[in-house]
């Protein structure tokens, strides 16, 4: 009876190994179309037959064969942020059966006076579709949502062994409490501060939009959108670009912010009144280092890099200062020297 036992759990085993893959591929479809912003990992596991035989035991009244389990495959979706969970889950819900009935959101059943992490659980399966091998149909997957933070105290807590009330002593119960509360807070904390960086992007894009972004200060989000957005940079981009008919690749422009500090830029307006100023020099440095080669791709940052030259061109500032603005992107001497010499002889062009 116990070999006949073994026999079955081992070739459950087998099925769910089988679909294993099937699932981690229609998850990860899913999923990947929240991005990475969302979701920070993906992991699944598959019960032992040991593991399969100590549940049932321990569960006897509950469980009566190893197939009324829900958890032999088990998914983990780790989020960076709260608000990620409850996107993950309705992604899930949209591609996936899922039976509610047996899907719990364990985040609800902590004492609102007590700390600890409970994570959202759904039960799921396959879309019921011949697209899948029939015996798929009918096999269910635990699939745990929860976050970073969440995921870091539930695998402390699992490697140092903690149980419950009873089988812990009260002080390091206490430490726990005061462990997980930090932890909590700094879940609330890290979710509040995504959600005012998503809402200062929002308004930063309608302030460009709407040319009225003046004073907004520079940083990674006021670069990246006006990079993309401003319609006086994006003029001189595309006019650089058709100098060769190259193709233009967007690019990260916060590394940008280094040298825009330099030149004593700090707002947006300051930006836009450079481009208003060197737009012509700029492009005619362009022209004079792009005219008569054939790049294809440029970066979406290039414009950037002759609205400098120009701005150094048009000053009177010192060799040795241009000389320190070109060392912040290089350490080779010999390309400073030849590029100081460069905007040297502009500068006398021009006058």
């Amino acid at each position: 009876m116990i070999y006949t036992r073994d026999r079955e759990i081992e070739d459950l085993v087998d099925k769910y190994r089988a679909l294993e893959p099937v699932m981690e591929e229609r998850l990860n479809d899913a999923l990947g179309e929240l991005g990475g912003s969302v979701i920070y990992g993906i992991t699944h596991r598959i019960k032992t037959v040991k593991s399969i035989k100590g549940k049932l035991d321990r569960k006897p009244d509950r469980y009566h064969n190893a197939d009324e389990l829900r958890d032999i495959l088990g998914f983990r979706v780790i989020c960076y942020f709260e608000e990620g969970i409850d996107m993950v889950a309705g992604k899930i819900a949209e591609v996936f059966r899922v039976d509610m009935t047996r899907s719990k959101d364990k985040r609800n059943l902590i004492d609102p006076t007590s700390f600890g992490y409970l994570s959202l659980h759904y039960i799921i399966a396959l879309p019921d579709s011949d697209e899948y091998p029939e015996e798929f149909r009918d096999m269910w997957v635990e699939v745990q949502i929860r976050t970073l933070l969440q995921h870091v105290w539930a695998e402390i807590e699992h490697d140092i062994g903690y149980k419950s009330t009873f089988t812990t002593p009260r002080d390091v119960r206490r430490n726990f409490s005061k462990a997980a509360s930090l932890l909590e807070t700094a879940d609330d904390l890290f979710s509040g501060i995504h959600k005012s960086l998503v809402h200062y992007k929002q308004e930063v894009i309608s302030s460009i939009e709407n040319d009225c972004a003046d004073n907004l200060y520079l940083d990674a989000i006021t670069i990246a959108e006006f990079t993309k957005r401003s319609r006086s940079y994006q003029k001189l981009l595309k006019e650089i670009a058709a100098i060769t008919g190259a193709t233009v690749n967007e690019s990260n422009p916060e590394s940008q912010l280094i040298q825009l500090d330099f030149l004593g830029k700090r707002t947006l307006g300051d930006l836009v009144q450079m481009i208003e100023r060197e737009h012509d020099t700029a492009l005619r440095l362009a022209e004079d280092k792009l005219g008569g080669t054939d790049l294809e791709e440029l970066s979406s940052t290039v414009a950037y890099y002759y609205l400098y030259r120009a701005e150094l061109v048009n000053s009177d500032c010192s060799p040795e200062r241009i000389r320190e603005f070109l060392s912040l992107t290089s350490k080779d001497p010999k390309y400073i020297d030849r590029n100081v010499q460069w905007i040297l002889k502009q500068r006398k062009n021009h006058s």
